[in-house]
């Protein structure tokens, strides 16, 4: 006969208490693109430009709602040159291919994606932020154990499709008075 208070039994009692406490959070994607896809007259129609960033340079690509690849993985120094050419490149796929709407995927990564975000969003895009976790949950699954830039760019396209990709949220007036006087 065991005791009332062994610690087999209040082990379990608390793994079982720590487990249910995380099973209540559950991410969900809240970038959902599907209604500008079917607004557009179709996923063939519809484009996403994929950026995995670095410190000194990016990789991106682009490709449609499918994931078929029209520009494949392309490496951009963080300059204002490259970013120029870079966005005409863009631009003239989206042409050439019949590309009526677009969204820009970019990773974020610290401070390394503001570059390449900000160029995007000058240009007249709308970027959107995929978090690397997300990045990493949309890669193993498809290549697992493999880490390359391309593969990356895959998988933030699958998480931009999946609703992954987020719209940055923009500050409030107060909320950057209230920034400054903290600081």
């Amino acid at each position: 006969m065991r005791p009332k208070n062994s610690s087999k039994s209040a082990g379990s009692k608390a793994s079982k208490k720590s487990r249910s406490k995380h099973a209540e959070f559950l991410q969900k994607p809240r970038g959902v693109v599907h209604p500008r896809v079917q607004a557009v007259g179709g996923p063939q129609f519809f484009g996403v430009v994929s950026v995995d960033c670095a410190k000194a340079r990016s990789k991106w690509m682009l490709a449609d709602f499918y994931g078929n690849i029209l520009i494949p993985p392309t490496e951009v120094s963080h300059n204002r040159v490259e970013f120029e050419l870079a966005i005409r490149h863009v631009r003239e796929a989206l042409a050439t291919h019949g590309i009526k709407d677009c969204l820009v995927a970019v990773e974020r990564t610290g401070r390394y994606h503001h570059p390449i975000k900000n160029a995007f969003r000058a240009a007249g895009f709308e970027v959107r932020l995929v978090h690397p976790f997300a990045t990493k949950q949309f890669r193993q699954p498809a290549d697992p154990g493999n880490k390359t830039d391309d593969t990356d760019l895959a998988a933030i396209h699958r998480a931009a499709v999946a609703g992954f990709a987020l719209l940055e949220a923009i500050p409030t007036e107060d909320w950057r008075e209230l920034q400054l006087l903290i600081r």
